[in-house]
């Protein structure tokens, strides 16, 4: 038979909680503990039921679950080398590597660096960290791999950091439509190109206009490719955001989770409110000196990151912050964070995590209203014109 827990507990309204408060604090205002995030962004001290009129639904997007794709970060600057990191990795639990290329790869380099990967059992993500980007040719050497090998490409999933708004003064538009178009036929789980806001990040408390510039461009990308003929729905499906997060546990939920449903709301004016895919890095300022603190930091940003519904999560190795080369042991540790989260937290359970905590569901909400006000004057301006 079942039993009511809480039917000794009898319902508190929130002019008893305030009335509590009041005492607790002895003729200080209350007004002291309330936190002014951003200049318009203001958080109670504690909020109640009565705050939130009606139970808001979790956030969804089309998820059975809350999974995501550990990351781990593969430099590469010797192809030898960087392949046997990725290996290491992989044996180690990886799902996801992202190679940052310091180089433009031939064709017989991307063999060797991906030698001995089972590409349709992991997400495949390059970044190229050099001035002369050419990922159209980056991506034909991949697909001309994928048919050597015999590989389905139709399982394949990865991504390249193309970002044609950040780093052309001529936008190749024309060249990204056609990588999208040939991703819809033959590799539909690949996303050819991404918005990478990491430039927008200037920490927690910018954060609705990180979200606004963020939903801004990805809205620039839809309103060009649209203009070559790509339904709004083929181009969200190849596309990925790239969000930096800071140490602010609570404002990092929000965020993460605000851009879910601003870019939902973007996507339902094409009549297909879709989500985003979000891979998420730590900003490198939030790391220091201390190895040890780093390690301990990292699970809970991590956390932060998971709970906001984060699609890939990159840890960055703990010895980054002394601007050191990643080590087999920093690497590690970075993974074993997020198996942590996974095997033994169970995080990758539960839909929206988040969900139904009034203070994360407050900020959200103020985040998102904030960031949409800023995102509606920038389309004005014509801020990725």
């Amino acid at each position: 038979m079942e039993q009511d827990l809480f039917s000794e507990f009898p319902p508190t309204s929130k002019a008893e909680w305030l009335a509590r408060i009041e005492k607790d604090l002895k003729g200080k205002p209350l007004d002291e503990l309330r936190w002014h995030l951003e200049e318009k962004i203001t958080l109670d001290p504690f909020y109640h039921p009565e705050d939130m009129p009606g139970a808001l639904p979790p956030l969804r997007g089309g998820r059975q679950d809350n999974n995501w794709e550990a990351g781990d970060y593969i430099d590469v600057e010797d192809v030898k080398t960087a392949n046997a990191a990725l290996l290491d990795g992989l044996k180690g639990g990886a799902e996801a590597p992202l190679f940052r290329l310091t180089f433009p790869l031939g064709q017989s380099q991307l063999e060797q660096l991906l030698e001995g990967a089972e590409l349709s059992f992991i997400s495949t993500n390059f970044g190229e960290h050099y001035t002369d980007k050419k990922p159209w040719e980056l991506f034909g050497h991949f697909t001309a791999l994928l048919d050597k090998r015999g590989t389905d490409k139709r399982t394949v999933r990865g991504s390249i950091d193309f970002d044609p708004l950040l780093d052309w003064s001529r936008p190749p538009i024309e060249e990204l439509a056609g990588l999208i178009r040939y991703c819809e036929d033959f590799m539909p789980l690949f996303r050819p190109f991404q918005v990478n806001a990491h430039r927008f990040h200037s920490g927690p408390d910018d954060s609705s206009l990180e979200l606004a510039y963020a939903i801004a461009k990805g809205s620039e990308y839809l309103a060009r490719l649209t203009e070559h003929g790509l339904p709004a729905e083929t181009i969200n499906a190849h596309m990925q955001f790239s969000i930096a997060i800071s140490k602010s546990y609570f404002v990092e939920i929000a965020k993460l989770r605000a851009l879910r449903l601003l870019w939902a709301n973007v996507m339902k004016a094409y009549g297909t409110p879709q989500a985003p895919f979000l891979a998420v890095h730590f900003a490198h300022e939030t790391q220091d000196d201390n190895t040890n603190t780093n390690m301990i930091r990292a699970s809970t940003q991590a956390l932060s990151a998971v709970i906001g519904g984060a699609d890939q999560l990159y840890i960055l190795p703990a010895n980054q912050g002394r601007q050191e080369k990643s080590t087999a042991f920093t690497r590690r540790i970075a993974r074993n964070v997020q198996h942590l989260l996974k095997m033994e937290s169970h995080l990758h359970r539960v839909i929206d995590p988040g969900a139904g905590s009034y203070y994360i569901e407050k900020l959200t909400e103020k985040l998102a209203e904030q960031a949409w006000e800023q995102f509606r004057e920038m389309e004005v301006k014509g801020e990725f014109k």
